[in-house]
């Protein structure tokens, strides 16, 4: 019933929409109608003309740029052979220090040394 009562609101209102067009048709058009129409269309062409500058340029922009967003370049594993303020690091192998749960760390003037605790089992 629901469904019925939507289909025969929907005829009414497409033929009260059509009976509007016809009441509208059927008047003259003025000096003010014409130039709002004009307005209108000169808005939609530029409006038109600025979104296909904006694809075409984004495209061009694609076809130059093309494959630099698909592949991601695979980091590098860190050497860990000097810190940030140039001193010597040894450690027992960059593997080991992430699978490691604890990591001594020593550091002097001349060296910092990451290890493992005695009791941490290795991988």
């Amino acid at each position: 019933m629901r469904h019925l009562l939507h289909v025969l609101v929907s005829i009414a209102m497409w033929c009260l929409f059509g009976y509007y067009w016809h009441v509208v048709l059927g008047r003259e058009v003025g000096n003010d109608a014409v130039r709002a129409l004009a307005v209108l269309g000169l808005t939609v062409i530029v409006g038109l003309i600025v979104t296909m500058a904006w694809v075409g340029h984004n495209l061009r922009l694609a076809r130059k740029f093309a494959g630099r967003r698909r592949q991601t370049p695979e980091a590098a594993l860190p050497t860990l052979s000097h810190d940030s303020i140039g001193r010597e690091v040894t450690h027992p192998g960059v593997e080991q220090m992430r699978a490691a749960r604890v990591i001594d760390i020593t550091a002097d003037e001349e060296s910092k040394t990451y290890g493992l605790p005695s009791g941490e089992a290795s991988p």
